[in-house]
């Protein structure tokens, strides 16, 4: 009797207790995801509110390279030979 009871457990309320704790972390989940999506959205529709009609934002400037363009001395000359 007592491994019957231990069987029934195991087989009926065991899937049972795990299909609804499943189903509650999935949703917690979805819901955070949904949270955090429209966190996103909202700032990015604050961000764009800010800004006036042909207003152009630069987020990133990359550093100078060593070499500039007014350094440049004309390169190296290679002789031309045509070839028949």
């Amino acid at each position: 009797m007592k491994y019957l009871i231990i069987f029934a457990v195991i087989v009926f309320v065991i899937p049972r207790l795990f299909r609804w704790l499943l189903r509650g972390f999935v949703a917690s989940q979805m819901d955070k995801a949904q949270r955090d999506f429209m966190n996103q959205q909202q700032q990015y529709q604050q961000k764009q509110r800010h800004k006036r009609e042909g207003q152009i934002d630069i987020d990133f400037v990359p550093p100078k390279q060593g070499k500039n363009a007014d350094d440049f001395s004309g390169g190296e000359y290679i002789d031309y030979e045509e070839v028949k």
